[in-house]
């Protein structure tokens, strides 16, 4: 089954693949606080532990996250989106500002996983925050 939000002319499907990007407002460092960082990997926890999604790649970078994510249910990706952000905060003990709305592309069958994976780890290396995937925290993916 399809969903469709009219508002922003999307529509997703149970069963899709999606590289999504949620930026914190303003592009300010909020995630950088371990604590609150885990929070945000705890969502993520929590989102595949009630069945709406399954998240394949994650990474939480200062200001912004990248995941690799399947849906499960036909709620539609904008809802699966808002909670995360909502439970993020519930997890942190405080209003985590995020950007309104997130960057989505929705994956082909001829992407490469394994690849998308690999750009998503890799995000904290390219942005010095680590000189290996191994010496940063918040990052996971069933790909590697």
């Amino acid at each position: 089954m399809a969903y469709t939000d009219a508002l922003r002319h999307r529509y997703s499907v149970a069963g899709q693949e999606y590289l999504i990007t949620c930026c914190t407002q303003n592009k300010q460092q909020y995630l950088q606080d371990f604590h609150t960082a885990r929070a945000v990997a705890r969502a993520l926890k929590q989102l595949e532990e009630e069945g709406l999604a399954e998240i394949k790649c994650w990474v939480v970078m200062p200001d912004h996250i990248h995941l690799l994510i399947q849906l499960v249910t036909d709620k539609g990706l904008a809802r699966i989106i808002a909670l995360l952000k909502v439970y993020a905060s519930r997890n942190a003990g405080a209003r985590i500002p995020w950007q309104k709305g997130y960057h989505e592309r929705t994956l082909r069958s001829t992407d490469d996983r394994r690849d998308i994976a690999r750009y998503i780890v890799m995000n904290p290396i390219r942005a010095n925050l680590a000189k290996s995937v191994r010496e940063y925290s918040h990052w996971d993916s069933v790909y590697l």
